[in-house]
Protein backbone atom coordinates (compact mmCIF):
# COMPACT_ATOMS: atom_id res chain seq x y z
CA UNK A 1 0.00 0.00 0.00
CA UNK A 2 1.32 3.29 -0.66
CA UNK A 3 0.33 6.56 1.78
CA UNK A 4 -0.29 9.64 0.76
CA UNK A 5 1.96 11.05 4.08
CA UNK A 6 3.89 8.83 6.27
CA UNK A 7 5.18 10.75 9.81
CA UNK A 8 8.17 9.21 11.59
CA UNK A 9 7.25 10.40 15.29
CA UNK A 10 4.81 11.58 17.77
CA UNK A 11 5.85 14.54 19.66
CA UNK A 12 3.77 17.41 19.15
CA UNK A 13 4.76 18.23 15.39
CA UNK A 14 4.52 14.84 14.35
CA UNK A 15 1.25 14.20 16.28
CA UNK A 16 -0.16 17.75 14.64
CA UNK A 17 0.78 16.77 11.49
CA UNK A 18 -1.02 13.78 11.18
CA UNK A 19 -3.85 14.84 13.14
CA UNK A 20 -4.42 17.39 10.38
CA UNK A 21 -3.74 14.95 7.38
CA UNK A 22 -6.03 12.46 8.22
CA UNK A 23 -8.46 15.12 8.88
CA UNK A 24 -8.44 16.47 5.14
CA UNK A 25 -8.71 12.53 4.15
CA UNK A 26 -4.65 11.60 3.47
CA UNK A 27 -3.98 7.99 3.70
CA UNK A 28 -1.66 8.69 7.17
CA UNK A 29 0.91 6.26 8.14
CA UNK A 30 2.70 7.26 11.67
CA UNK A 31 5.59 5.07 12.59
CA UNK A 32 6.82 5.72 16.67
CA UNK A 33 9.53 3.63 18.03
CA UNK A 34 8.47 3.58 21.52
CA UNK A 35 5.61 1.45 22.86
CA UNK A 36 2.94 4.40 22.71
CA UNK A 37 2.78 8.16 21.90
CA UNK A 38 2.73 9.30 25.74
CA UNK A 39 6.33 7.85 26.32
CA UNK A 40 8.18 10.37 25.26
CA UNK A 41 8.79 13.56 26.91
CA UNK A 42 6.75 16.64 25.29
CA UNK A 43 7.11 20.52 26.28
CA UNK A 44 4.14 21.97 29.34
CA UNK A 45 4.42 25.49 29.48
CA UNK A 46 2.34 26.97 27.18
CA UNK A 47 -0.17 30.18 26.41
CA UNK A 48 -3.46 30.92 24.65
CA UNK A 49 -1.88 30.48 21.62
CA UNK A 50 -0.99 26.84 21.91
CA UNK A 51 -4.52 25.50 23.30
CA UNK A 52 -5.97 27.47 19.65
CA UNK A 53 -3.70 24.98 17.82
CA UNK A 54 -4.83 22.21 19.85
CA UNK A 55 -8.76 23.54 19.74
CA UNK A 56 -9.46 23.00 24.12
CA UNK A 57 -10.50 25.31 26.41
CA UNK A 58 -8.61 26.05 28.86
CA UNK A 59 -10.84 24.58 31.48
CA UNK A 60 -10.70 21.29 30.00
CA UNK A 61 -9.05 18.22 31.27
CA UNK A 62 -6.29 18.59 28.65
CA UNK A 63 -5.13 21.94 31.00
CA UNK A 64 -3.27 20.52 33.82
CA UNK A 65 -2.91 24.10 35.64
CA UNK A 66 -2.80 28.04 34.93
CA UNK A 67 -0.41 30.42 36.61
CA UNK A 68 -0.65 33.78 37.36
CA UNK A 69 2.81 34.71 37.36
CA UNK A 70 6.71 32.91 36.71
CA UNK A 71 9.77 33.81 38.50
CA UNK A 72 13.19 33.29 37.28
CA UNK A 73 15.64 33.34 40.31
CA UNK A 74 19.38 32.51 40.79
CA UNK A 75 19.61 29.23 43.33
CA UNK A 76 23.06 31.36 44.36
CA UNK A 77 22.06 33.94 45.69
CA UNK A 78 18.27 34.45 45.43
CA UNK A 79 18.15 37.71 43.29
CA UNK A 80 15.16 37.33 41.07
CA UNK A 81 12.53 38.89 38.33
CA UNK A 82 9.21 38.52 38.39
CA UNK A 83 6.89 38.39 35.11
CA UNK A 84 3.35 38.51 35.95
CA UNK A 85 0.35 37.53 33.68
CA UNK A 86 0.08 41.52 32.52
CA UNK A 87 3.14 41.14 30.50
CA UNK A 88 3.10 37.37 29.39
CA UNK A 89 -0.28 36.75 29.41
CA UNK A 90 -2.34 33.59 30.25
CA UNK A 91 0.16 30.72 30.87
CA UNK A 92 -0.64 26.98 31.17
CA UNK A 93 0.52 23.64 32.32
CA UNK A 94 -0.37 20.99 29.61
CA UNK A 95 -1.61 17.28 30.93
CA UNK A 96 0.67 16.11 27.93
CA UNK A 97 -0.46 12.60 28.56
CA UNK A 98 -3.62 13.50 27.44
CA UNK A 99 -2.99 15.99 24.95
CA UNK A 100 -0.55 13.51 22.97
CA UNK A 101 -3.66 11.00 23.23
CA UNK A 102 -6.64 13.61 22.27
CA UNK A 103 -4.46 14.21 18.67
CA UNK A 104 -3.05 10.61 18.38
CA UNK A 105 -6.97 9.91 18.66
CA UNK A 106 -8.62 12.64 16.48
CA UNK A 107 -6.13 11.03 13.86
CA UNK A 108 -7.40 7.58 14.13
CA UNK A 109 -10.89 8.38 14.12
CA UNK A 110 -9.68 9.96 10.66
CA UNK A 111 -8.16 7.19 9.44
CA UNK A 112 -4.23 7.56 10.42
CA UNK A 113 -3.06 4.25 11.30
CA UNK A 114 -0.52 3.58 13.86
CA UNK A 115 2.65 1.52 14.31
CA UNK A 116 4.39 1.68 17.41
CA UNK A 117 7.79 -0.41 18.06
CA UNK A 118 8.98 1.10 14.42
CA UNK A 119 12.06 2.62 14.44
CA UNK A 120 12.83 4.04 10.99
CA UNK A 121 16.27 3.12 9.85
CA UNK A 122 16.47 5.54 6.94
CA UNK A 123 14.37 7.34 4.01
CA UNK A 124 13.94 5.11 0.67
CA UNK A 125 15.23 7.25 -2.79
CA UNK A 126 14.47 6.70 -6.07
CA UNK A 127 16.33 8.94 -8.33
CA UNK A 128 15.95 12.04 -6.53
CA UNK A 129 13.34 12.17 -4.83
CA UNK A 130 12.40 10.14 -1.07
CA UNK A 131 9.73 7.64 -1.52
CA UNK A 132 9.03 6.69 1.76
CA UNK A 133 11.17 4.66 4.99
CA UNK A 134 12.54 1.46 5.97
CA UNK A 135 11.94 0.33 9.26
CA UNK A 136 13.30 -1.97 12.07
CA UNK A 137 15.04 -5.22 10.46
CA UNK A 138 13.51 -5.16 6.96
CA UNK A 139 10.30 -3.22 6.68
CA UNK A 140 9.46 -0.60 4.11
CA UNK A 141 6.84 1.94 4.08
CA UNK A 142 6.08 4.13 0.88
CA UNK A 143 4.04 7.65 0.73
CA UNK A 144 4.07 10.03 -1.48
CA UNK A 145 5.89 12.35 1.25
CA UNK A 146 7.63 11.38 4.33
CA UNK A 147 7.69 13.50 6.96
CA UNK A 148 10.62 13.43 9.65
CA UNK A 149 8.97 14.33 13.03
CA UNK A 150 11.31 11.75 15.13
CA UNK A 151 13.41 14.58 17.28
CA UNK A 152 16.75 16.36 17.16
CA UNK A 153 18.28 12.90 15.80
CA UNK A 154 16.33 12.20 13.30
CA UNK A 155 17.42 9.74 10.95
CA UNK A 156 15.00 10.81 8.37
CA UNK A 157 17.14 14.42 8.42
CA UNK A 158 20.38 12.28 8.37
CA UNK A 159 19.76 9.95 5.55
CA UNK A 160 17.81 12.33 3.43
CA UNK A 161 21.01 14.57 3.68
CA UNK A 162 20.20 17.47 5.54
CA UNK A 163 22.52 19.55 7.86
CA UNK A 164 22.15 21.29 11.18
CA UNK A 165 24.46 22.30 14.06
CA UNK A 166 23.65 19.08 16.06
CA UNK A 167 26.43 19.76 18.76
CA UNK A 168 24.23 22.99 19.88
CA UNK A 169 21.47 21.23 21.82
CA UNK A 170 20.04 21.12 25.46
CA UNK A 171 19.91 17.83 27.27
CA UNK A 172 17.45 17.35 29.73
CA UNK A 173 15.56 15.49 32.42
CA UNK A 174 12.20 16.04 34.62
CA UNK A 175 11.02 14.63 37.54
CA UNK A 176 7.39 14.09 38.10
CA UNK A 177 6.72 14.69 42.17
CA UNK A 178 3.79 13.69 44.25
CA UNK A 179 3.65 14.75 47.78
CA UNK A 180 5.22 18.03 47.97
CA UNK A 181 4.26 20.44 51.05
CA UNK A 182 2.57 24.23 50.77
CA UNK A 183 3.29 24.62 46.97
CA UNK A 184 2.16 27.70 45.68
CA UNK A 185 0.16 26.44 42.36
CA UNK A 186 -0.12 30.06 40.67
CA UNK A 187 3.34 30.40 40.44
CA UNK A 188 5.72 28.56 37.71
CA UNK A 189 9.98 28.85 38.48
CA UNK A 190 12.64 29.17 36.52
CA UNK A 191 16.10 28.51 38.06
CA UNK A 192 20.05 29.42 37.06
CA UNK A 193 22.81 28.41 39.19
CA UNK A 194 26.07 27.61 39.13
CA UNK A 195 25.35 23.61 39.52
CA UNK A 196 22.99 24.28 36.79
CA UNK A 197 25.63 25.37 34.10
CA UNK A 198 24.64 26.72 30.97
CA UNK A 199 20.45 26.09 31.43
CA UNK A 200 17.83 26.37 33.58
CA UNK A 201 16.11 24.29 36.38
CA UNK A 202 12.40 24.61 36.43
CA UNK A 203 9.60 24.05 38.69
CA UNK A 204 5.70 23.76 37.38
CA UNK A 205 3.42 23.23 40.13
CA UNK A 206 0.59 20.81 38.77
CA UNK A 207 -1.06 21.17 42.09
CA UNK A 208 -0.08 22.33 45.92
CA UNK A 209 1.47 18.66 46.24
CA UNK A 210 2.11 17.71 42.78
CA UNK A 211 5.04 19.72 40.51
CA UNK A 212 7.39 19.13 37.39
CA UNK A 213 10.70 19.38 38.55
CA UNK A 214 13.40 19.75 35.99
CA UNK A 215 16.48 20.90 34.29
CA UNK A 216 18.02 21.66 31.02
CA UNK A 217 21.92 22.17 30.00
CA UNK A 218 23.41 22.84 26.78
CA UNK A 219 27.02 21.87 26.68
CA UNK A 220 29.35 24.77 26.24
CA UNK A 221 32.72 22.40 25.92
CA UNK A 222 33.43 18.98 26.88
CA UNK A 223 35.69 20.61 30.07
CA UNK A 224 32.59 22.62 31.02
CA UNK A 225 30.38 19.92 31.30
CA UNK A 226 32.70 17.85 32.83
CA UNK A 227 33.05 20.24 35.52
CA UNK A 228 29.64 19.91 36.29
CA UNK A 229 27.36 17.58 38.54
CA UNK A 230 24.86 15.24 36.85
CA UNK A 231 21.60 16.68 36.08
CA UNK A 232 19.36 14.31 38.48
CA UNK A 233 21.89 15.40 40.90
CA UNK A 234 21.03 18.49 40.74
CA UNK A 235 17.36 18.02 40.54
CA UNK A 236 17.97 15.29 43.91
CA UNK A 237 20.06 18.31 45.44
CA UNK A 238 16.94 21.26 44.96
CA UNK A 239 14.57 18.92 46.56
CA UNK A 240 16.32 17.93 49.85
CA UNK A 241 17.45 21.78 50.08
CA UNK A 242 14.03 23.23 49.50
CA UNK A 243 11.02 22.47 52.05
CA UNK A 244 8.04 22.00 49.60
CA UNK A 245 9.87 18.94 48.22
CA UNK A 246 11.96 17.24 50.86
CA UNK A 247 9.52 14.76 51.39
CA UNK A 248 8.36 14.29 47.99
CA UNK A 249 8.49 11.01 46.25
CA UNK A 250 9.35 10.73 42.28
CA UNK A 251 6.78 9.41 40.26
CA UNK A 252 8.43 9.24 36.97
CA UNK A 253 11.18 10.45 35.56
CA UNK A 254 11.65 11.70 31.77
CA UNK A 255 14.43 12.48 29.44
CA UNK A 256 14.46 14.46 26.24
CA UNK A 257 16.76 16.80 23.92
CA UNK A 258 16.31 19.90 22.24
CA UNK A 259 17.78 21.82 19.55
CA UNK A 260 19.12 25.35 20.30
CA UNK A 261 20.69 26.55 17.03
CA UNK A 262 17.20 27.69 15.50
CA UNK A 263 15.72 26.62 12.43
CA UNK A 264 18.35 24.74 10.03
CA UNK A 265 19.29 25.90 6.88
CA UNK A 266 17.40 23.36 4.82
CA UNK A 267 14.25 21.40 5.88
CA UNK A 268 12.37 20.14 2.72
CA UNK A 269 13.50 18.18 -0.62
CA UNK A 270 11.36 16.42 -3.29
CA UNK A 271 9.03 14.05 -1.82
CA UNK A 272 10.44 14.63 1.73
CA UNK A 273 9.51 17.12 4.76
CA UNK A 274 11.18 17.89 8.54
CA UNK A 275 8.63 19.06 11.39
CA UNK A 276 9.08 20.22 14.76
CA UNK A 277 12.62 19.03 16.68
CA UNK A 278 14.13 17.61 13.52
CA UNK A 279 13.95 20.98 11.86
CA UNK A 280 14.74 23.46 14.71
CA UNK A 281 11.45 24.50 15.05
CA UNK A 282 12.08 25.31 18.87
CA UNK A 283 12.51 28.63 20.79
CA UNK A 284 15.91 28.65 21.94
CA UNK A 285 16.56 30.23 24.86
CA UNK A 286 13.38 28.78 26.94
CA UNK A 287 13.18 25.60 25.23
CA UNK A 288 10.05 26.27 24.06
CA UNK A 289 8.67 23.83 21.02
CA UNK A 290 5.00 22.77 21.44
CA UNK A 291 3.67 25.87 20.02
CA UNK A 292 5.60 26.00 17.56
CA UNK A 293 5.64 22.26 16.00
CA UNK A 294 1.59 22.59 16.48
CA UNK A 295 1.94 25.42 14.46
CA UNK A 296 4.40 24.00 11.98
CA UNK A 297 2.35 20.65 11.55
CA UNK A 298 -0.71 22.30 10.67
CA UNK A 299 1.34 24.63 8.08
CA UNK A 300 2.60 21.18 6.68
CA UNK A 301 -0.72 19.56 6.61
CA UNK A 302 -2.44 22.18 4.56
CA UNK A 303 0.68 21.67 1.97
CA UNK A 304 0.86 17.74 1.84
CA UNK A 305 -3.11 18.13 1.40
CA UNK A 306 -2.43 20.79 -1.84
CA UNK A 307 0.84 18.12 -3.11
CA UNK A 308 -1.78 14.71 -3.10
CA UNK A 309 -4.28 16.79 -4.80
CA UNK A 310 -2.01 17.55 -7.29
CA UNK A 311 -0.04 14.43 -6.85
CA UNK A 312 2.65 16.76 -7.28
CA UNK A 313 5.36 15.93 -4.56
CA UNK A 314 8.35 17.60 -6.49
CA UNK A 315 11.25 19.51 -4.23
CA UNK A 316 9.58 22.60 -5.75
CA UNK A 317 6.36 21.52 -4.53
CA UNK A 318 7.59 20.70 -1.11
CA UNK A 319 9.34 23.50 -0.69
CA UNK A 320 6.22 25.70 -0.40
CA UNK A 321 5.68 24.37 3.15
CA UNK A 322 9.39 25.57 3.87
CA UNK A 323 8.77 29.40 2.72
CA UNK A 324 5.55 29.52 4.10
CA UNK A 325 6.50 28.78 7.19
CA UNK A 326 9.86 30.79 7.23
CA UNK A 327 7.78 33.73 6.38
CA UNK A 328 5.32 33.38 9.34
CA UNK A 329 5.94 35.49 12.95
CA UNK A 330 6.73 31.90 15.35
CA UNK A 331 9.60 31.36 12.95
CA UNK A 332 11.12 34.84 13.07
CA UNK A 333 10.69 34.72 16.76
CA UNK A 334 13.04 31.31 16.36
CA UNK A 335 15.27 32.67 14.64
CA UNK A 336 15.80 36.01 16.71
CA UNK A 337 16.38 33.67 20.09
CA UNK A 338 18.29 31.40 17.94
CA UNK A 339 20.87 34.08 17.29
CA UNK A 340 20.49 34.92 21.01
CA UNK A 341 21.31 31.32 22.25
CA UNK A 342 24.39 31.14 19.90
CA UNK A 343 25.71 34.46 21.41
CA UNK A 344 24.85 33.03 25.16
CA UNK A 345 26.71 29.70 23.98
CA UNK A 346 30.10 31.31 22.32
CA UNK A 347 29.82 33.76 25.23
CA UNK A 348 30.03 30.39 27.83
CA UNK A 349 33.44 29.85 25.83
CA UNK A 350 35.69 32.70 27.46
CA UNK A 351 33.58 33.60 30.51
CA UNK A 352 31.25 32.31 32.88
CA UNK A 353 27.40 32.87 32.11
CA UNK A 354 26.15 32.16 36.11
CA UNK A 355 28.10 35.31 36.78
CA UNK A 356 26.59 37.34 33.73
CA UNK A 357 23.03 35.73 34.44
CA UNK A 358 23.88 37.34 38.17
CA UNK A 359 24.25 40.70 36.51
CA UNK A 360 20.78 39.99 34.22
CA UNK A 361 18.75 38.98 37.15
CA UNK A 362 19.80 42.11 39.35
CA UNK A 363 19.40 44.59 36.50
CA UNK A 364 17.12 43.82 34.09
CA UNK A 365 13.61 44.60 33.72
CA UNK A 366 10.55 42.16 33.51
CA UNK A 367 9.31 43.67 30.76
CA UNK A 368 12.26 43.26 29.02
CA UNK A 369 13.21 39.78 29.90
CA UNK A 370 9.96 39.13 28.36
CA UNK A 371 10.51 40.53 25.04
CA UNK A 372 13.52 38.97 24.96
CA UNK A 373 12.61 35.47 25.83
CA UNK A 374 9.80 35.70 22.91
CA UNK A 375 12.04 36.92 20.35
CA UNK A 376 10.42 40.33 19.49
CA UNK A 377 12.39 42.79 21.18
CA UNK A 378 12.13 46.18 19.38
CA UNK A 379 15.33 48.31 18.19
CA UNK A 380 13.71 50.65 20.90
CA UNK A 381 14.66 47.72 23.51
CA UNK A 382 18.10 46.43 22.10
CA UNK A 383 19.68 50.15 22.23
CA UNK A 384 18.03 50.90 26.02
CA UNK A 385 20.34 47.45 26.44
CA UNK A 386 23.45 48.89 24.81
CA UNK A 387 23.05 52.11 26.88
CA UNK A 388 21.89 50.41 30.25
CA UNK A 389 24.42 47.15 29.99
CA UNK A 390 27.51 49.18 28.91
CA UNK A 391 28.84 48.78 32.67
CA UNK A 392 28.10 44.96 32.70
CA UNK A 393 29.73 44.71 29.20
CA UNK A 394 33.00 46.37 30.08
CA UNK A 395 32.45 44.07 33.43
CA UNK A 396 32.00 40.85 31.72
CA UNK A 397 35.21 41.91 29.42
CA UNK A 398 36.17 40.89 25.77
CA UNK A 399 34.53 37.06 25.87
CA UNK A 400 31.22 38.52 25.24
CA UNK A 401 32.35 40.90 22.86
CA UNK A 402 33.70 37.75 20.72
CA UNK A 403 30.36 36.05 21.31
CA UNK A 404 28.57 38.75 19.88
CA UNK A 405 30.85 38.91 16.73
CA UNK A 406 31.25 35.31 16.50
CA UNK A 407 26.97 34.88 16.79
CA UNK A 408 26.70 38.09 14.43
CA UNK A 409 23.80 39.62 16.38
Amino acid sequence: MVYDVIVAGTGPAGLMTAQQTSKFGLKTLVLEKRAAVTDSLMGELVTDKALKFLRVRPDSEYIGNKFTSIVGESLDTGSNIVVDRTLLGNSYLLDEDRCQELMRDRALSDGAEFRYGARVKSVVIEGKSVVGVKYNEDQEARAGLTVGADGSFSRVSETAGFTHPKWLLSYGYRFKLTNCKDVDPNVAYFFVGKDVGLGYLWLYPRSESEVNLGIGRVPSSKENWKKLPPMQDVLRKYMKTHSETQNAKIAAVNGGVVPCAGIIPKFTDAGVALCGNSAGQVSSIVGGGVTTCFHAGQVLARHAKRMADSNDFSKRSVEKYEKEYRKSKLASNITNTGKGMWAVSKYAMFNDPIAAAEIVLGQLDAETLNELIQGHASVATYMTLITDFLPMVSKIGLGYMRAIAVSGL
